[in-house]
């Protein structure tokens, strides 16, 4: 069965010198982490760098190929990776095939974006809920969603209405107040590992 891999680092418990990681990762992501003002969306740029440099040992940009979506792969390899952050979690997925991953923190139902992006089958089923219940079927619906349009890159572009009805293997976990979904083509078998989840300086 084809293997893939989820690494989730949590920025609160990961220590590091900001200096020593922005001189190991890729200028991609050294612009990112300056673009932002707010702390947590640096320290996700940070960390997102340094997992592919600790990961997939991504050091430079020529490394990476970035389709017109902005969807990041490597250059040259057969490993397939994906990417998501959201609050205090980064996401790396790690596959032998194309794969798409999400996390999203639980976030209320918001009507016109589910008449917008799901499908009637998955509006019938929100209706018969209410209250967290359906926010939190609205929060794993939209990450299942968004990492299926991630495997190919396509994002809410022209060609999305096509792919979001392909049937896909999708694995969706719920973390905290958090949902997690991985998205491939074939069934694979997932193997989780915390980065750093003790609290351990990153070097």
């Amino acid at each position: 069965m084809i293997q893939a891999k989820i690494i989730i680092a949590d920025i609160e418990k990961i220590s590091y010198d900001e200096e020593n990681i922005l001189s190991q990762i890729t200028q991609r992501y050294v612009e990112k982490y300056h673009k932002h003002k707010r702390e947590t969306d640096k320290k996700q740029e940070l960390i997102t760098g340094y997992l592919l440099k600790e990961y997939l040992n991504v050091e430079k940009d020529e490394q990476l190929v970035i389709n017109k979506e902005g969807k990041p792969a490597l250059r040259n390899g057969d490993v397939y990776f994906n990417l998501s952050h959201s609050g205090k979690y980064v996401v790396l997925a790690v596959a032998d095939q194309e794969i798409g991953v999400d996390i999203e923190r639980i976030r209320p139902y918001h009507e016109a974006t589910a008449r917008k992006v799901f499908s009637q089958e998955i509006r019938n089923q929100l209706s018969e809920f209410s209250g967290e219940d359906k926010d939190r079927l609205f929060t794993r619906q939209w990450t299942e969603l968004e990492a299926k349009l991630k495997v190919k890159g396509i994002g809410f572009s022209k060609e999305w209405e096509n792919e979001k009805a392909k049937e896909y293997f999708i694995e969706t976990r719920c973390i905290d107040e958090y949902y997690v979904s991985l998205a491939t083509e074939e069934k694979i078998s997932i193997e989780t590992e915390w980065f750093a989840g003790n609290g351990k300086e990153v070097k």
